[in-house]
């Protein structure tokens, strides 16, 4: 077994027969990815075991995992998740071009709450987890900073 384990999307992911992975700037995060056919990828944001990666223009949030942190992260799963609010922040500094959360509103986990353009893509900010929307900080046309709120949900 490695030690490290992926998870793209909560799946776990193997490593491909035949890819390879060379660093171009590990500092900067840019690698190529390949298997003949060379693939540009970004390590864009992130920390300790949660990345974002670009990928052929799809940003993909990533997760890295030791042994430990994957048994972890399956006992506190198991207990559940916190019933508290959770405020649900913008990864990257942008402009809002889109706005789908409104006060009172149910939403699923998953379900797309705010689009943030950024170098001329747009992203989506999902929920994080089922709930009811209680605020929304943010209006289409309005810029934000990584980390600034965008929508609040109970």
């Amino acid at each position: 077994m490695s030690e490290l384990e992926l998870y793209v999307s909560g799946d776990r992911v193997s490593e491909a027969d035949g890819w390879t992975l060379s660093w171009l700037n590990a500092r900067q995060g840019m690698a190529r990815l390949g298997d003949g056919e060379q693939v540009l990828i970004a390590v864009a944001e992130g920390s300790g075991s949660d990345w974002v990666v670009t990928l052929r223009g799809r940003r993909i949030p990533v997760r890295v995992m030791t042994w430990r942190e994957r048994m972890l992260a399956e006992a506190e799963t198991a207990t559940g998740r916190p019933a508290g609010p959770v405020s649900v922040t913008a990864t990257l500094p942008g402009l809002i071009v889109a706005v789908a959360a409104a006060v009172g509103i149910e939403v699923v986990e998953g379900e797309a709450l705010v689009t943030i353009e950024a170098m001329k893509m747009q992203n989506e900010v999902r929920a994080p987890r089922a709930g009811r929307v209680t605020e929304v900080h943010v209006a289409p046309g309005s810029r934000v900073a990584a980390g600034d709120p965008l929508v609040r949900i109970e």
